[in-house]
């Protein structure tokens, strides 16, 4: 099972990983970036608005803690898009729908 990466149509990307190295791999090649960034881009605006408006809008932003607000979610998402990819919780949800297929049939 593999996904084109974001941006290049002929490179492809393991989209499953075993291994701590694997996944560190899928995530500095970029197969997060897509899905991470969407998500970080609307929860990091609205943290830096919520926390840090007021700044803002007076010329005086907290730099590192409006890129905070944005790395953080960014690396949640990347994380829980790894974490459904880890190849033995694709194959434990692969097996539970085809138990729950089977009993269908029944």
């Amino acid at each position: 099972m593999s996904d084109v990466a974001p941006g290049s149509a002929s490179r492809r990307v393991e989209s499953t990983w075993v291994s701590y190295r694997d996944a560190a791999r899928l995530f500095l090649r970029g197969a997060t970036v897509h899905t991470a960034s969407r998500i970080a881009l609307v929860v990091g605006t609205w943290l830096s608005l919520m926390n840090h408006g007021r700044a803002i809008l007076h010329g005086d932003p907290p730099w590192l803690q409006l890129g905070l607000n944005y790395l953080t979610p960014f690396v949640v998402a990347s994380l829980g898009y790894l974490a459904a990819r880890r190849r033995r919780n694709v194959e434990r949800l692969a097996a539970q729908l085809e138990r729950e297929g089977d009993d269908d049939h029944s």
